[in-house]
């Protein structure tokens, strides 16, 4: 499995090289709720970060199901889900580095929200962090286009398209689904009373 995940990684690789074994779910969820939650709780509190990441498998299991409904090609579905599971969870690992050295100014913001919409060059943020994150993000979306190009079969510029799409909608999905059940199971921090 490790070697499969690598070879699709590194795009050598796709979706129909793992193998169809849907018990493999039965890992691979669990795996993938914990390393969003990893992600979530560094900026979120606990019960939110568990919301979170329960919203994000949801989400991506829902966007990939329905695209390859779409297409005809439900079928692939369950090597498709796993092989975005795996390979997010091991970007998710790479990304510790650079969100270690990232987090104390992440949390500055996100205390400070006009420090967000400060000019780049004032906000001195550690250029090697900075370009690592962004390198880690683009490689993470082009193999993500790939799966969804292979699972689809699509154009490669029907994949970036389609995959921009389901990115930002997972993404204000994910945040707006957190916030609402948050809010109605109060796990939302509340403002200070004042």
């Amino acid at each position: 499995m490790a070697s499969v995940t690598l070879r699709v990684l590194l795009f050598r690789a796709g979706p129909q090289d793992l193998p169809y074994a849907p018990a493999l779910s039965r890992v691979l969820i669990p795996l993938a709720l914990m390393v969003n939650y990893w992600v979530a709780s560094l900026t979120l509190p606990p019960g939110m970060a568990v919301v979170s990441s329960l919203m994000a498998v949801l989400g991506l299991s829902a966007a990939t199901r329905g695209l390859l409904r779409v297409r005809n090609v439900e079928n692939r579905y369950t090597q498709s889900f796993h092989a975005l599971l795996l390979t997010s969870a091991v970007m998710a690992l790479a990304f510790i580095v650079p969100m270690q050295q990232l987090l104390p100014d992440i949390l500055k913001m996100a205390q400070n929200p006009q420090l967000a919409q400060a000019s780049p060059a004032t906000l001195n943020l550690p250029a090697g962090p900075v370009l690592m994150f962004d390198a880690l993000l683009i490689w993470n979306f082009a193999v993500t286009v790939n799966i969804y190009r292979q699972a689809a079969n699509l154009k490669l510029s029907a994949a970036i398209l389609i995959t921009m799409l389901i990115s930002m909608s997972l993404l204000m999905f994910v945040g707006f689904a957190t916030s609402l059940i948050s809010a109605l199971l109060g796990l939302a921090p509340q403002p200070p009373a004042g």
